[in-house]
């Protein structure tokens, strides 16, 4: 749209709301209270944002989601003019390579701190309906969860609101793995956690992406014994397996003894920041790729299987 028309556009409170990720109630009171909101009427009357009212409460947002009073971020955003207001929200445009915007994050940081669960189901469907699973997990989901858990650790965040961003996030991915999930389970790659690893929203991502594919997976979640994982293993021989480990491993644990028991061709593949650096050599029969991205991960269990007694980084 030409500049000269943009300040000509006026928008309504549900429409600022769906484009912002910010709930209309959460809108409704910046405007009652702090005088962050509409400052333009149509002909009959009603209120409309205008493009630098739509600035000044990204401005907010960006602010309340890192952990500023509603008060103080009011004021800061009620402070500035046209042109320092688009110089701060210019990072929001969109990137070269970068389709989804960094002000998305932020409205994500923003919901979790308000506990608004409407809005950061909101936020996360929008993501998923206009970008790929891959790059809306890679640019808006994962930063978002690793901006809430800085802003916890920093004592600007309740790990109430991460927890509830974190479960509003895990239904949207597994609607997406029912709306995919293939109707026969013929060949399955099977999904765990690490023994005593509780964070298990990269396996729901990775469980989506591969039912976007038409592939199965039998996820098991967090926190999944040595012991119950050999069990399937030996009982179930499946012939691909991805395990997920945030927390440090140890290269003397059971996982490595029951991997080098393994008889038959399985490709074992390695996510997240918690595996040794130097991992044990498997069974000859064994495949262990290190992975670090949720495509990695995928393009990795999508190959064709892999001859054993390798290990791969």
């Amino acid at each position: 749209m030409p500049d000269d028309l943009v300040g000509a556009v006026e928008w309504s409170v549900g429409t600022v709301a769906d484009r912002l990720g910010i709930s209309a109630a959460t809108l409704r009171t910046w405007d009652r209270r702090y005088g962050v909101g509409p400052s333009q009427r149509t002909e009959g009357g009603h209120r409309r944002y205008g493009e630098e009212d739509i600035h000044r409460v990204r401005v907010m947002a960006r602010f309340t989601a890192r952990g500023v009073p509603a008060q103080s971020a009011a004021r800061v955003a009620l402070s500035m003019d046209s042109e320092r207001l688009t110089i701060e929200t210019d990072s929001d445009r969109p990137q070269a390579g970068s389709p989804v915007r960094h002000g998305t994050v932020e409205a994500i940081c923003s919901a979790a701190l308000s506990l608004d669960a409407e809005s950061l189901s909101r936020i996360y469907q929008r993501c998923l309906r206009e970008h790929d699973l891959v790059t809306a997990w890679t640019e808006v989901f994962a930063p978002a969860l690793r901006s809430m858990g800085d802003q916890w650790g920093g004592g600007s965040l309740g790990v109430e609101c991460e927890h509830l961003a974190s479960e509003v996030l895990a239904t949207e991915l597994r609607t997406v793995i029912r709306l995919n999930r293939p109707r026969t389970t013929d060949t399955f790659v099977v999904l765990a956690c690490a023994d005593e690893e509780q964070h298990h929203l990269p396996l729901l991502a990775v469980e989506a992406e591969l039912a976007r594919h038409g592939v199965a997976a039998l996820g098991l979640g967090a926190r999944v014994p040595t012991e119950a994982l050999e069990h399937l293993l030996m009982a179930r021989r499946p012939s691909r397996i991805f395990l997920w480990a945030s927390i440090a491993r140890q290269v003397d644990e059971r996982l490595w003894q029951v991997l080098a028991a393994v008889r038959w061709p399985l490709d074992v593949v390695l996510g997240g920041p918690g595996w040794p650096v130097d991992l044990p050599a498997p069974a000859h029969t064994v495949t262990v790729t290190r992975v670090h991205t949720l495509e990695g991960a995928t393009e990795t269990l999508l190959a064709a299987p892999t001859p054993g007694a390798t290990v791969r980084t």
